[in-house]
């Protein structure tokens, strides 16, 4: 089974979950966090994956961990693409309809995430009209050009879109910081943490941690 951060995973009860702290009540009460965890950026060791639950506000985030034996489904962004037309009444519908027709002409492996990817892959509504929308973007390696021009179609939306680039065995960095600061050294989040890093010859030159 391969489980990569962003990926939603699905459990039969919220009593599958592991942690060392007292949950939460919202968690108990919240019907997003009942089946559904967004596996987050940490090394997954020993078969235990670390998952986020959400409640119905940004404020209301938990973190714990499942063991894969107890995961029933992984959803991944990439895999959402193809539901977005089962979501057209929905707020981001056409911003990422549009981003799919655009991100397709390049071929680009992308997916929605966030409170609008959690949306699509469970049905359950976390989204408002004050919603941001994520997706991430996964490359193989930089392209400058290639990041320089999808932050300028993007600077067309009304609404604010975050990307989240991903790059095998490196990490992430949110597109916005690294057009802004790709000399003077951008946020690479890693499974050990962030780093400050720069770009020499469209590689990613890892820093010290930050």
């Amino acid at each position: 089974m391969e489980i990569k951060v962003h990926d939603i995973v699905r459990f039969a009860s919220i009593s599958n979950i592991e942690t060392s702290m007292e949950i939460p009540e919202w968690v108990e009460n919240s019907p997003a966090s009942q089946h559904f965890g967004v596996v987050r950026r940490m090394p997954i060791t020993n078969n235990i994956v670390p998952i986020g639950l959400r409640g119905d506000t940004r404020e209301k985030r938990y973190g714990a961990f499942i063991h894969e034996s107890n995961i029933m489904q992984v959803i991944s962004p990439v895999s959402l693409v193809n539901r977005i037309e089962q979501f057209k009444e929905q707020m981001y519908y056409h911003s990422l309809n549009n981003i799919k027709n655009e991100f397709e002409k390049h071929n680009l492996v992308w997916g929605p995430t966030g409170s609008a990817g959690f949306e699509i892959a469970t049905s359950i509504p976390v989204t408002t009209p004050n919603s941001d929308i994520d997706i991430c973007l996964y490359l193989e390696e930089i392209d400058t050009e290639l990041l320089v021009g999808i932050g300028q179609f993007l600077e067309g939306f009304d609404r604010r879109i975050d990307v989240q680039v991903e790059v095998p065995s490196i990490g992430a960095f949110i597109l916005n910081d690294y057009l802004k600061n790709m000399k003077a050294g951008f946020i690479v989040k890693t499974k050990f943490g962030p780093h400050l890093c720069t770009i020499e010859n469209n590689r990613i030159k890892l820093g010290v941690n930050s």
